[in-house]
């Protein structure tokens, strides 16, 4: 892969391992060649994969560490979830780099759960489970860190689900772009969310696009 991963992993000040590297790598070159039949994510070459999907997955991950390591201190063993993981962003990223913790990623499409048991196995992913189930359909409070990219925009429906996976004590994370739609997306479903956090996030060589991470903690 070109030099854009490992640089754009340097510019958000992240440590990785050459083990780690190299399966970023092998994740990202899977995606490209299953694309041609699954349309997994949008991404037409290396680059474009390494920047739009991976780097994005990881402009927050000190954020979610913190998170998890703060309940770990207070002796909370969190568990962590990808909703809606479709072809693994950001599940896989953040399992690779956040060996330490479990993750969850749940897809309610066979063809792509195949997938991304695959790259589980591929990868020796020890950390990850895929769990292949609608998310109205998983257990309640299942997880303490429920991360969602791709699934839906906060509505009432989709908030409600998320908020039900989630444990007394844990949050959801949601990659969003634009401040302003944000705004409007939790001005309605202020009545279930009467306070979040927005995060502003920076993607290396995707600097002009606006990236925030969401926080809802659940009390």
């Amino acid at each position: 892969m070109s030099d854009k991963l490992s640089e754009g992993l340097e510019r958000l000040g992240l440590p990785v391992s050459g083990e780690q590297l190299d399966k970023l790598r092998l994740y990202a070159r899977m995606v490209l060649e299953f694309n041609k039949g699954y349309n997994l994510m949008k991404a037409k070459d290396e680059d474009e994969m390494a920047v739009s999907h991976l780097l994005d997955s990881l402009a927050p991950l000190e954020h979610i560490r913190k998170l998890a390591e703060r309940m770990s201190s207070a002796g909370t063993s969190p568990s962590l979830a990808d909703i809606g993981s479709g072809g693994g962003c950001p599940g896989i990223p953040l399992a690779v780099m956040m060996e330490g913790y479990p993750f969850t990623l749940v897809e309610r499409m066979e063809k792509r759960a195949a997938f991304l048991e695959s790259v589980r196995t591929a990868l020796s992913l020890q950390n990850v489970r895929i769990l292949t189930l609608q998310a109205e359909k998983v257990s309640p409070e299942s997880f303490d860190i429920a991360l969602f990219r791709a699934f839906h925009p906060f509505d009432h429906k989709t908030t409600k689900t998320l908020l039900s996976l989630v444990r007394k004590g844990g949050y959801l994370a949601a990659y969003k772009a634009r401040a302003e739609k944000i705004a409007a997306e939790m001005d309605a479903v202020k009545d279930l969310v009467p306070s979040y956090q927005k995060i502003s996030l920076s993607v290396p060589f995707l600097e002009d696009h606006e990236r925030n991470l969401v926080l809802v903690s659940k009390l």
